[in-house]
């Protein structure tokens, strides 16, 4: 074999145009190849262990990926959406949070102190120092699984007040972050129908409008103590019209006309719940502005919450279950976390940074598209234990199954080699990147 495995290289093919050289874009193929196969922490003398090349002199040329070479991510971003957008049927629905990468280091420029999210709780803070990414993921149902996937596409690291370009302009924060994401989105795929889900910290003015603007829809958690308000009744006589009819109570003790429905609930299972939906103005802002959205008051156990909706033609059952479609991208940061080395990235220079983390998420993505090709073609086997029965697809099953096709390719291309599988040589991963850049 003179090039990548066969089910692999339609997933890696269309990168080849964001990168300035053959040989920048080959280098890229063999860290994707090492960050596949290795365990724990994914540097880049990780991935190249991984593959054998302990002799490789010209190591440095790989970190160069990172910290120098030009390649164009944001294009990148464009052909992983163009990969997934097959799967959406023709609906998109994006999900949005922060994630919080724990760094240390002096001449990391992008780190902050945050408030840790998977140590901390309603009645205790814990805050840790690290570097905050918005990230923006695309919600994928596959035939192997009840639940849905996040597939990141975007991913912008935050810059804190410390930061040096902070001194000299206003920081952008995490709503300013995403309403270029979704600006340059909507410019991609203009006739695309998209709706966004994100927690109560998106509940925003700002993004609102632009939202609206771009015919975005947005789904969302508001504060218990939103202002929200009917719509006004005509009046005859003269004088200002009115804006504000009369202000809905939201207090959890007023007594609500409870309706029963049957959602989907997380993992695919269905659940029965009550609520209360209305159409109403939501008077929000400074300087205020009226937004007209649909209230939703959810009923979960001794708790309520409150749901938002921009778009008046999403059923309540609709906007319940695009909220709770939101959860999966905490198994995404998890997954990251876990399998593919998230956190455990050594870089420090600016450059360097700003890629690392999204081609890890890029990573994960694709892992997701290439499992599901070995799926429809070959199958993929599911790895249970004793102690926890699964009947369904995970993402370790999807890396499993990636791992043994690159085994193969590589016993197939490689068949006079008797030793084991377990690391590759030095001198068949340098001919292969120079195949591969003479290919391209």
């Amino acid at each position: 074999m003179t090039t990548l495995p066969p089910i692999i290289l339609p997933f890696l093919t269309p990168f080849f145009i964001i990168f300035s050289t053959s040989k920048t874009f080959s280098k890229m193929c063999v860290l994707f190849l090492g960050a596949t196969l290795c365990k724990g922490g994914r540097t880049v003398c990780a991935c190249l262990k991984a593959l054998g090349m302990h002799g490789e002199k010209a190591f440095s040329n790989y970190h160069r990926t990172l910290n120098r070479y030009k390649w164009d991510g944001l294009e990148g971003s464009k052909i992983m959406l163009n990969l997934i957008l097959p799967f959406t049927r023709g609906k998109v629905l994006l999900i949005v949070d922060e994630h919080l990468e724990r760094r240390q280091g002096e001449k990391i420029k992008y780190k902050d102190i945050y408030r840790d999210p998977i140590a901390s709780s309603k009645s205790w803070l814990v805050k840790c120092l690290g570097i905050k990414w918005v990230v923006l993921a695309v919600a994928i149902k596959f035939p192997w699984s009840q639940r849905y996937f996040a597939l990141p596409i975007f991913c912008v690291a935050k810059k804190p007040a410390t930061h040096p370009l902070c001194k000299k302009r206003k920081c952008r924060t995490g709503i300013d972050i995403l309403c270029q994401m979704l600006c340059v989105l909507r410019r991609w795929h203009p006739n695309l129908s998209l709706t966004l889900v994100g927690d109560g910290e998106y509940a925003k003015v700002k993004l609102v409008q632009v939202c609206n603007r771009l015919s975005i829809g947005l789904v969302s958690r508001m504060r218990s103590d939103a202002r929200l308000h009917e719509y006004p009744k005509k009046k005859q006589w003269r004088g200002r019209p009115v804006k504000l009819g009369d202000k809905i109570i939201v207090s959890v003790k007023r007594k609500r006309d409870w309706k029963k429905g049957v959602v989907r609930w997380y993992g695919g299972i269905k659940k029965t719940i009550r609520w209360e939906a209305c159409n109403c103005l939501w008077y929000a802002g400074k300087p205020e502005v009226t937004i007209p959205i649909v209230a939703i008051w959810v009923k979960l156990g001794s708790d309520e919450i409150i749901l938002m909706s921009t778009d008046s033609k999403m059923t309540p059952q609709e906007i319940i279950e695009a909220y709770i479609k939101r959860w999966n991208i905490e198994v995404s940061f998890r997954e990251c976390r876990e399998h593919l080395g998230l956190e455990t990235q050594r870089q420090w220079s600016d450059k360097a940074i700003e890629r690392s983390t999204p081609l890890l998420f890029c990573l994960y993505s694709l892992i997701i598209l290439i499992g599901n090709a070995i799926y429809k073609e070959k199958g993929v086997m599911t790895h249970s234990t004793a102690w926890y029965q699964k009947t369904q697809l995970t993402f370790s099953d999807l890396l499993i199954g990636v791992k043994m096709e690159i085994w193969k390719w590589r016993n197939n291309s490689n068949s006079s080699s008797t030793s084991s599988s377990d690391k590759l040589s030095d001198n068949s991963w340098s001919k292969m990147e120079h195949i591969l850049a003479e290919c391209f």
